[in-house]
């Protein structure tokens, strides 16, 4: 199944996401018959990709490996049996423990997961936001925590920053880089010299996290 997205564009590209979605994203003048010529010619190529995701999926994805990454590190999956509890997640060592009614229940597994990471993420990336909002004399109105296919983090002209949950799963380090990048963008509103410059005083490696999202994010899911 293709999604073909039109847009004001010069250019075809073709993406696979982590959930194995085919967007083909187009000019608005391209007819359908050229499209589907596209397809065709780089049908080959589609499908190398769609393998090579899969198998990444069933390396990395919780629900195969029984293994998610939070903080940096993998964490084993546990699951307790609590038929009194309304079911909950906590840290144990290098163990995630789920405590739920009904272990067997994957849509509950996967529920109290993501409300853990979003939890935890409001509590750290609100932590880490208040501190660089302080540190470069800025101020934001709210922080909103969402479940993205790709951006790491927003920053809108009103002031409001919004995080991907998945970061959840980089080094806190690394954390760090997306929050300051976020926070910055208050202060300076492009990427230009100024914005790089200030991001370099204040953290000085900050290439070396940039490369260790574009290096490992692809296997940060939830």
């Amino acid at each position: 199944m293709y999604q073909i997205i039109r847009q004001k564009r010069k250019t075809v590209a073709i993406d696979i996401d982590n959930d194995l979605n085919i967007v083909i994203k187009v000019p608005h003048y391209l007819k359908t018959s050229e499209i589907n010529k596209l397809i065709q010619k780089h049908q080959s190529w589609i499908e190398k990709r769609v393998q090579e995701k899969t198998q990444h999926k069933k390396q990395h994805d919780w629900r195969v490996t029984n293994q998610i990454l939070y903080l940096g590190e993998y964490r084993e999956i546990y699951k307790i049996k609590e038929p009194w509890l309304r079911g909950r997640v906590v840290v144990d060592g290098n163990q995630l423990i789920i405590k739920l009614k009904e272990p067997e229940s994957r849509e509950e597994t996967e529920r109290l997961i993501e409300q853990f990471f979003k939890e935890q993420a409001d509590s750290i990336l609100t932590n880490l936001t208040d501190y660089y909002a302080d540190l470069i004399h800025v101020s934001y109105n709210k922080i909103t925590i969402r479940n993205q296919k790709t951006r790491w983090g927003s920053c809108s002209s009103k002031g409001n920053i919004s995080y991907n949950v998945k970061i959840l799963c980089a080094l806190e380090e690394m954390i760090a880089y997306i929050v300051l990048h976020e926070v910055m963008h208050l202060k300076h509103f492009n990427h230009g010299k100024a914005f790089w410059q200030e991001i370099a005083e204040i953290m000085p490696d900050y290439k070396d996290k940039m490369n260790y999202f574009k290096q490992f994010g692809q296997n940060f899911i939830i």
